[in-house]
């Protein structure tokens, strides 16, 4: 019972999660910027590589050290760009669920307060990511070392699980706490202990949620690509984008709220008013205290 209530708990404050970005729409600015920041990376890394540059491509086709150190560098500006916006998504969604009224200048300023050390710690986010990366491709080309390949597999899925647990409140620890990254990194792990369960089900409802809103933009999309072409294409890459930045904002807004329960134990009223004024952890039900 108290499995499937947890479910139901994370498919609820999914919901109001993305209610609070539809209240809050430069949240979706947010993630436009970094989408737009993201791909213009991507284009400048892989350009290069596109246009046979020699000092990217020898003549054996092969990459050159400049060129992988390139591509490394843009990777990490990548990553960097990332964290930035989903920064200020955190510091904004923070002002919202603790009865403030955010503007779009809130969050940008809250990051690029934060900003050496959101570059410190997305090179070291991207470094990891790289790393995980290198473990999935060498169990994709394990061939006929199947031993090897299993090992790296192992590795790849319990380190990329492990990370993702010792970061997951990574960012509002940094971002709102103001602490250095080791404090953050052990802030955040105790944070995930406590809240688990609801940490896992917000993320598959956000997911569920936007894979139903995906479903009927997938087929809406064949229909005009066969009816007019080209804009059909453009009209189904603008819905996946706008879908895909919602649900991204609404994962950073269900941390902050999480984020706010653990560190004062009770949910954002915006959560107690839609229906939420209690919340569970394992078999300790916390209630916030009476309104004065």
């Amino acid at each position: 019972m108290g499995f499937f209530a947890t479910i139901g708990r994370g498919w609820q404050m999914s919901k109001l999660s993305m209610g609070v970005v539809k209240k809050d729409p430069e949240l979706l600015v947010y993630m436009v910027f970094a989408g737009v920041m993201s791909l213009t990376c991507l284009i400048g890394m892989s350009m290069p590589q596109f246009l046979e540059m020699p000092w990217a491509v020898d003549e054996t086709g092969a990459f050159t050290p400049a060129y992988l150190g390139f591509t490394f560098v843009g990777y990490m500006l990548l990553s960097i760009v990332v964290v930035f916006w989903n920064c200020a998504i955190i510091a904004n969604a923070n002002i919202r669920l603790t009865g403030g009224d955010p503007k779009f200048a809130d969050g940008v300023s809250a990051a690029v307060k934060r900003l050496p050390i959101i570059i410190a710690w997305g090179i070291i986010a991207g470094t990891v990511g790289l790393l995980l990366k290198a473990l999935e491709g060498a169990a994709r080309a394990g061939g006929e070392n199947g031993g090897n390949q299993a090992l790296a597999m192992v590795i790849h899925a319990i380190g990329g699980f492990v990370w993702w647990l010792m970061t997951f409140f990574m960012l509002p620890h940094l971002i709102l706490e103001e602490k250095s990254i080791g404090d953050a990194l052990k802030s955040s792990k105790a944070t995930f202990v406590q809240t688990w369960g609801e940490n896992i089900t917000s993320g598959l409802g956000i997911g569920l949620i936007a894979v139903l809103f995906g479903i009927p933009i997938v087929v809406l999309t064949i229909g005009l690509t066969a009816a007019l072409g080209p804009v059909g294409l453009l009209f189904g890459a603008l819905g996946i984008g706008l879908l895909l930045a919602w649900s991204n904002a609404a994962e950073q807004v269900a941390v902050v709220a999480l984020y706010r329960f653990a560190k004062d134990g009770q949910m954002p009223k915006i959560y107690q008013d839609a229906g939420m004024p209690t919340y569970t952890f394992g078999n300790v039900t916390m209630t916030p205290p009476p309104t004065r």
